[in-house]
């Protein structure tokens, strides 16, 4: 059995027992009811008659499940069916209650002789007890069109739960393999450049990259301290493809390392720093990763020194996977900024909700 049949088993047993629990709490009503109006008529019930009326309370309840039974069974049907199957619950409860009487005055006394068990006197108790079967009818009715309601709802819900963390893991994924794109391509530049040596760690360190990759779990969040760590594999790789040229750097407050971001949310934006932030042969490229808390915000930037490319306004194919990720993770609770600075070429600044493992 699957945990999802499992739960909705359980979810049935437990609508079960609270139906079982408000038909004895109907029934019971209806017979202290019934006594308070004895009672104010100067008659009394008799402690020797309270037997039989307990006796027909539990009866009434049982009756009252096998009605909650038949329409449950008929639930999904058409509305015709299931107006069949109410009315026709409805008049079997009452006529089977009404007969159960002189099989209850049988064993215990009740409030009424034995010559009252005629067919006219049958007929008449039968029409007496649809008054309070149909109520219990309708309460039935009102308690499962709020239970279908909810059920509605978290179908919905779990449906919608499902698809966003789909769209999660397919944008995720989609790091990786561009990532992977862009690496080989570097790899075999080298190659053909004739830097094998080079080429050989950069593929070792492609090993370690990929490595702490596939042991996260594309819908869980990291620690920023991780999220940094892993970017600094990736600026390792890109450092043999240019030695001398690169220069990171990382300022991350201690306070902040243990912040948690989504797994991979720098990747993208740290690539288009490299792919786009590099100068010519000769020149240093600088590549800042910072991060900062402002006002109840997790700001996290990645700038580079470059000629300011990266796609207009931050329309690339790595800008628009990460703004899509934050909004599938966080709504309209965080944002990416992007597009060239000024004065130190091109700036992305994501800003997301501040938050630590169990906050």
């Amino acid at each position: 059995m699957s945990a999802t049949d499992g739960a909705e088993r359980a979810v049935a047993r437990r609508e079960w027992v609270q139906t079982a629990a408000i038909a004895l709490v109907f029934w019971t009503g209806m017979e202290l009811w019934t006594l308070i109006l004895q009672a104010m008529r100067g008659s009394p019930l008799p402690l020797r008659y309270a037997p039989g009326h307990v006796v027909g309370v539990v009866i009434a309840c049982g009756l009252s499940l096998a009605g909650f039974a038949a329409l449950r069974a008929v639930r999904d049907r058409s509305r015709t069916a299931r107006g069949v199957v109410a009315v026709a619950a409805l008049l079997i409860s009452a006529c089977l209650f009404a007969l159960s009487m002189p099989a209850i005055h049988v064993f215990t006394p009740m409030l009424r002789s034995d010559d009252d068990y005629r067919l006219q006197y049958l007929a008449w108790e039968s029409l007496y007890w649809l008054v309070p079967f149909a109520l219990w009818l309708l309460l039935v009715l009102v308690l499962e069109s709020g239970r279908k309601a909810r059920r509605r709802e978290a179908s919905l819900s779990a449906a919608l739960i499902a698809a966003k963390e789909a769209e999660l893991r397919a944008l995720h994924y989609q790091v990786n393999p561009h990532f992977l794109y862009n690496a080989l391509n570097a790899i075999a530049t080298l190659i053909l450049d004739g830097r094998n040596s080079q080429a050989e760690r950069m593929v070792l360190r492609l090993s370690d990259f990929f490595r702490a990759s596939l042991v996260r779990d594309p819908l869980s969040e990291v620690k920023l301290a991780d999220e940094v760590a892993q970017q600094r594999l990736y600026l390792e790789l890109e450092e043999l493809r240019f030695p001398d040229c690169l220069r990171v750097v990382v300022e991350v407050p201690e306070d902040l390392a243990g912040a948690e971001v989504p797994s991979l949310i720098l990747q993208p934006l740290v690539e288009n720093a490299v792919k786009h932030g590099v100068h010519a042969p000769g020149q240093e490229t600088r590549i800042e990763i910072a991060a900062r808390a402002e006002s109840g915000m997790l700001v996290l930037q990645v700038a580079d020194n470059g000629p300011g490319g990266g796609g207009a306004a931050g329309t690339g194919v790595g800008i628009a996977n990460v703004r899509r990720r934050l909004r599938a993770h966080f709504g309209a609770a965080a944002r990416l900024e992007a597009g060239p600075h000024p004065e130190r070429g091109y700036v992305a600044t994501l800003f997301l909700p501040l938050r630590f493992a169990g906050g």
